[in-house]
């Protein structure tokens, strides 16, 4: 496949990208689902005797759900995959 000479250069910035609203719409009931989730292991991961590992993490989990709620909705994923591996270290540390 030959390419033409005269393509117009590429932005190394990427524009936005247009998502629809059933996208927002699904982020935004995954934000809500991912606060309940972690909201089920506050009161162990918050016990004055609590690892200080497993209140590290959840630190974590907490600050990635803030800045999920406040980046644009295309880069909610990688936010709350930092999140959700925080969040599965604090389960897992519970389980002993």
């Amino acid at each position: 496949m030959a390419t033409d000479d005269h393509d117009p250069p590429v932005s190394p910035h990427a524009p936005p990208i247009d998502l629809d609203a059933g996208v927002h719409t699904d982020v935004h009931l995954t934000l809500i689902e991912y606060g309940a989730v972690a909201a089920e292991y506050a009161a162990a991961a918050t016990h004055p005797e609590a690892p200080r590992a497993i209140v590290d993490d959840y630190a974590i989990v907490v600050d990635a759900l803030a800045l999920a709620r406040r980046v644009p909705t295309e880069d909610v994923p990688a936010v709350l995959a930092v999140g959700t591996r925080a969040l599965l270290r604090v389960h897992r540390a519970l389980l002993g």
